[in-house]
């Protein structure tokens, strides 16, 4: 995993609210889906308690974003054993075209991560687009269903999962 080449300390996190609206309309990650989502629905999808979406400001400037939810998810825990649980869902993680490649999306992770301990939740879960699964990966999620990963997927989509429960922290714990 790469070294974040920006200062942490001059990152700012905002939830989306009218004020700030102006700032999303240059935003371009790449990926049309995701720079319409920010523009046209995130703002919509907040109002209605449907999603909350916080924007991610690097000395101002408007540098990614991330869209979280609750959601029902489904969990295999053997080979014969699926149970459903709530946990958080990342629905969109998006950096800016300029800003990919510095650490600002693990920055990201890193922040729901923690938002997910301040609020309890064992799981976090994504559909990460095909060509970013070994990006999640690599920063803790694991991919649920294995033919997702196959270059064949028509889908486009990997649902991976992140389980933060730490065994040996337990064990530390009862141990000492």
């Amino acid at each position: 995993m790469r070294e974040a080449i920006f200062n942490p300390s001059d990152v700012i996190l905002k939830g989306i609210i009218e004020s700030n609206l102006n700032h999303i309309k240059a935003f371009t990650c790449g990926n049309g889906s995701m720079d319409n989502f920010l523009q046209c629905e995130a703002y919509i999808a907040c109002l209605e308690r449907e999603a909350s979406t916080t924007l991610v400001y690097y000395k101002e400037e408007l540098v990614a974003y991330f869209t979280l939810q609750r959601a029902e998810l489904k969990i295999q825990l053997d080979e014969n054993v699926q149970q459903s649980r709530d946990g958080l869902s990342l629905a969109r993680l998006a950096v800016d075209e300029n800003f990919q490649g510095h650490g600002i999306g693990t920055y990201i992770i890193e922040r729901i991560k923690e938002i997910a301990y301040m609020v309890n939740e064992r799981f976090i879960q994504t559909d990460a687009v095909y060509e970013k699964w070994e990006w999640y990966q690599a920063r803790g999620f694991e991919y649920v269903i294995e033919d997702e990963i196959n270059p064949t997927n028509t889908d486009g989509l990997v649902y991976m999962l992140m389980d933060l429960y730490n065994e040996a922290l337990i064990d530390k714990f009862f141990d000492e």
